[in-house]
């Protein structure tokens, strides 16, 4: 329902805009605010213009050229990157305050847009909007494209973010990062909205990471960025043979992309709340969920782990947890720990042993057994519980 709303209300937008926008003529001379359409896209002048075509003379604001092109994804219509008193702007840059967009006219630092006497500072663009629901993709340079057979698995990442309802673009929010989007997507959404429909959980931004490629290729992915160790049985498994590939023992890689790439760009665009960000995994993204808490615990506050694969690498986790220092968890808020009951009974035993091992380094860890669930249908029931515990209302 919300794809569809958010679809919808740009569509909407989008629309307005063309009925509006009259097509551009090479003789007319046009006003700085002036409109125009050009093979189906909208474009308004900058300053005064004439005899320049908009598709080659369009740009960003302060880019010189007399032609923006409205998307309504992107500034000026969509609202650009918050703005934020400590960071350092150089001129040209477009932030959002309040609702409205801002291009600073030179280097600039702790100016509020928003303020009258900062109007020499920041020039402004008008009122913009915030699309409630959309996908971008994110191309890594830390993942590395891997090719097996006929399957490539590439380095590129659809995102898709969901702001919560009534967002407010100056206050901040938790962001939980999903990942196997392409699997969990619609069980989650159906979850996530029942709860904030019923009130149960507090707002927070949803940023799910998903896979683009074919459905083989999205499963070799999974072994390449959520595995944290390469593994010769897993590589059998998978029949590769070739001693000079390696499939499994991405997770780092995959982490960095979260961490220096994905996270930024984010938490750039919006105000969010570090210490209560969370990342959700399921079987084996929920082992490389656990590799963070064990290995990364700053990045992130709070983690949702359903079904994790901790046979892999013949439990390597589990002891790398038990030998891990208790001080080193010191910024983990919740952990949350589930498994169907009718999963195997040694994956069962893995989960509470991990369960109980992080307990008794001090964290605050919830661990369900959801009943009459197995390794495939945990995950439709899984995150209504691990929400409610992460972020109550």
């Amino acid at each position: 329902m919300r794809t569809t709303s958010a679809a919808a209300a740009i569509a909407m937008l989008a629309s307005a805009c063309l009925a509006a926008a009259p097509a551009w003529q090479n003789d007319q001379a046009y006003q700085a605010g002036d409109t125009v359409t050009v093979a189906g896209t909208d474009y308004r002048a900058q300053w005064w213009t004439q005899g320049q075509p908009p598709q080659s003379h369009a740009g960003a604001p302060g880019s010189g050229q007399p032609w923006l092109r409205l998307d309504p994804t992107q500034p000026p219509l969509a609202c650009g990157d918050v703005w934020r008193g400590q960071t350092a702007y150089t001129g040209n840059a477009i932030v959002s305050r309040q609702g409205r967009n801002y291009l600073a006219n030179w280097w600039t630092q702790g100016s509020d847009p928003a303020a009258g006497e900062s109007r020499a500072v920041w020039r402004d663009l008008g009122a913009c909007n915030y699309v409630s629901q959309y996908t971008f993709t994110l191309a890594s340079t830390r993942v590395q494209p891997l090719t097996f057979g006929p399957h490539t698995a590439g380095a590129d990442y659809p995102v898709e973010v969901m702001l919560p309802d009534g967002f407010q673009p100056d206050r901040a929010y938790p962001v939980l990062y999903v990942l196997d989007w392409f699997l969990v997507a619609d069980t989650f959404k159906q979850q996530h909205r029942a709860l904030s429909d019923a009130g149960s959980v507090q707002p927070f931004i949803v940023v799910g990471i998903g896979c683009a490629d074919a459905e083989a290729a999205c499963w070799l992915r999974r072994e390449r960025d959520y595995t944290p160790s390469y593994w010769l049985p897993e590589e059998h498994y998978l029949g590769n043979t070739d001693p000079e590939l390696r499939i499994t023992g991405g997770g780092a890689n995959f982490l960095a992309f979260l961490k220096h790439e994905l996270i930024p760009r984010i938490e750039t665009r919006y105000l969010s709340q570090p210490a209560e960000r969370g990342i959700h995994g399921t079987s084996l993204s929920a082992l490389l969920a656990s590799h963070a808490l064990v290995h990364d615990s700053e990045t992130f506050g709070h983690y949702l782990v359903n079904s994790p694969a901790l046979w892999y690498h013949d439990g390597l986790l589990a002891g790398e947890a038990q030998a891990s220092p208790a001080g080193q968890y010191s910024g983990v808020q919740k952990v949350y720990l589930s498994m169907g009951s009718l999963e195997e009974g040694p994956n069962l035993l893995d989960t509470a042993n991990f369960a109980a091992t992080l307990g008794d380094k001090g964290l605050a860890v919830r661990h369900s057994v959801l009943q009459g669930q197995t390794h495939y249908s945990a995950a439709e029931v899984a995150s209504t519980e691990g929400l409610r515990y992460a972020y109550p209302r």
